[in-house]
């Protein structure tokens, strides 16, 4: 059960409102999911480990309660932002997603979990443009390959901020061919978290890039980003 695994994986222990909250998440997603597909992960087990878990693993990269304001970019179902808030209140989300049936499903699930975080519905890159320096923390999970989502949300990121990447068995592929990007938005790699999800559910890397300074002029225009990828 996600209690015990998130006191197995992380020593933090699930109060009864944060288990509560869980179980309200997840029932809501399976009921959302009967008429409009989010995710292909409807087990209790699989959705405990591979949304739930997954998503909260991200804190071993950094202590978020020292964190405010974190920017999640297509979060589709709310992943990994909404977990991490459910175990850390402190944080302050904003959550960037461009399919109206994903926020009709969190503006759903804001009233439901009666947590406080703000759902927009834009690009990413044309709210990047609108939030430079913005953010503390910025994530995209299964949003794009590396140099691309690094173009999106870098920018967002204050200077000495953070963006976390969370990448599957291709990541140190990805960190090749972001190379130029991270070297063109001022930025660096400075912890991989790599690690086998619990029931064999899969390899993941989660990759820390830590933002040294800022750089104006990005993101370009979509067209520009996909005919000439940095």
């Amino acid at each position: 059960m996600l209690k015990d695994y998130v006191s197995n994986q992380l020593n933090i222990e699930l109060t009864p409102k944060q288990e509560a909250l869980f179980e309200a998440y997840y029932n809501h997603l399976v009921k959302f999911n009967l008429h409009t597909n989010l995710t292909r992960i409807i087990d209790r087990n699989d959705a405990d480990v591979k949304h739930f878990l997954d998503s909260m693993l991200l804190s071993k990269l950094l202590d978020m309660k020292h964190i405010n304001s974190l920017c999640d970019m297509g979060a589709g179902a709310g992943f990994p932002s909404i977990p991490l808030l459910i175990i850390y209140p402190n944080l302050h989300v904003t959550i960037v997603e461009s399919q109206i049936k994903r926020v009709n499903f969190l503006n759903e699930l804001k009233v439901i979990l009666k947590l406080n975080f703000e759902v927009v519905h834009e690009r990413a890159e044309i709210y990047a443009l609108k939030k430079q320096k913005s953010f503390d923390l910025v994530t995209a999970r299964a949003l794009g390959e590396l140099r691309l989502i690094l173009e999106y949300g870098i920018p967002m990121v204050k200077e000495k901020g953070y963006f976390i990447a969370p990448k599957g068995q291709k990541y140190q592929e990805e960190i090749l061919d972001a190379e130029n990007a991270l070297k063109v938005l001022r930025s660096k790699v400075v912890k991989i978290d790599t690690f086998e999800l619990i029931n064999d559910a899969g390899f993941r890397a989660n990759i820390l890039i830590q933002k040294l300074h800022h750089v104006e002029n990005f993101p370009r225009a979509y067209a520009v980003i996909i005919k000439n990828r940095l």
